[in-house]
């Protein structure tokens, strides 16, 4: 077996240089031939082959299994064969063979190389095609659709305070100054309560259905009179009688009215005095007769 390793490195190293010219010449009185490998870029390899090592044949490469490439991977050199070449002593016709399988065997090995360089040429020729094709793709590739936003939250108003309705308002006022009639309260007391009721209806009278605005002054009306009467009472003065016999909301209460009208005047008191101290009188009358128009007013007619 002949190691030609160093012809093989040289035909490597200069595959791509534009060829090589092999010659083989044999010198007197010494058995082989010392083979000239000439490159076409200048470079030169001489190589003393021995009778002995051209008689043995060249080694072969073993054959093995590419490995796959991975893309875009790179192309595997192919592995040149060495070829046999077998040197005959004697001869011109063994040293003519000689060179011709020196140069077979350059060939084979700049072929090799072309070929693989050929190869990635074409790989690399084919990286922009394969580069575009991947970027269609990713375009091509429809997107998520993005979730919906989320609903906005809206927190509840807070509660709004309602007032009550106006009727109920004054109703409640005038219930609480008729519970404030005791047989303790005084005339003091008891007017302070009429005047401060009478400021707070007011207020909110006019919002009030229209249907019980009157009633609602009706019972006010009736406190006053019954205010009048007891200070009059008090007093014991005629004006004053006179005055309370002659006022027009004693015909809101008909009891009181009926007891009014009943009494006739005597002697040094006119009959307006005489219905006067008739009403001053019936201050238990006036006050039921409010009782009754509050109650009137707790149970509204359908129309209110």
């Amino acid at each position: 077996m002949s190691d030609f390793a160093d012809v093989e490195q040289f035909a490597r190293a200069h595959a791509a240089c534009g060829g090589m010219t092999p010659n083989a010449m044999s010198r007197p009185g010494r058995e082989g031939y010392l083979l000239t490998i000439t490159c076409a870029c200048g470079a030169t390899l001489d190589r003393w082959v021995t009778a002995d090592e051209a008689s043995r044949p060249l080694p072969r490469p073993s054959q093995r299994a590419a490995p796959a490439a991975a893309w875009p991977g790179h192309p595997v050199s192919p592995r040149p064969q060495r070829i046999e070449v077998i040197l005959q002593p004697a001869g011109r016709a063994s040293r003519g063979r000689a060179v011709w399988l020196v140069l077979l065997l350059v060939v084979g090995l700049g072929g090799a190389t072309v070929a693989y360089l050929t190869g990635m040429l074409d790989q690399l020729s084919d990286l922009p095609d394969q580069l575009s094709g991947l970027a269609g793709q990713r375009a091509a590739a429809p997107r998520p659709p993005l979730p919906p936003p989320a609903p906005a939250v809206v927190p509840p108003p807070p509660p709004v305070a309602v007032p009550p309705p106006a009727l109920e308002t004054i109703v409640r006022s005038l219930r609480e100054l008729q519970s404030s009639i005791t047989p303790s309260v005084s005339l003091n007391d008891y007017a302070s309560r009429v005047a401060a009721t009478r400021a707070d209806v007011e207020r909110v009278v006019t919002s009030a259905p229209e249907p019980a605005r009157a009633p609602v002054r009706e019972v006010l009306d009736v406190h006053r009179l019954a205010v009048s009467a007891w200070r009059a009472r008090s007093v014991n003065d005629k004006s004053e009688w006179e005055r309370i016999g002659q006022d027009p909301d004693v015909n809101l209460c008909v009891s009181v009215k009926r007891v009014a009208d009943a009494a006739a005047g005597s002697r040094g008191v006119s009959r307006a005095q005489a219905r006067g101290a008739a009403v001053a009188a019936s201050l238990p009358q006036l006050w039921a007769c409010a009782a009754e128009k509050v109650a009137a007013l707790d149970r509204p007619p359908a129309g209110l």
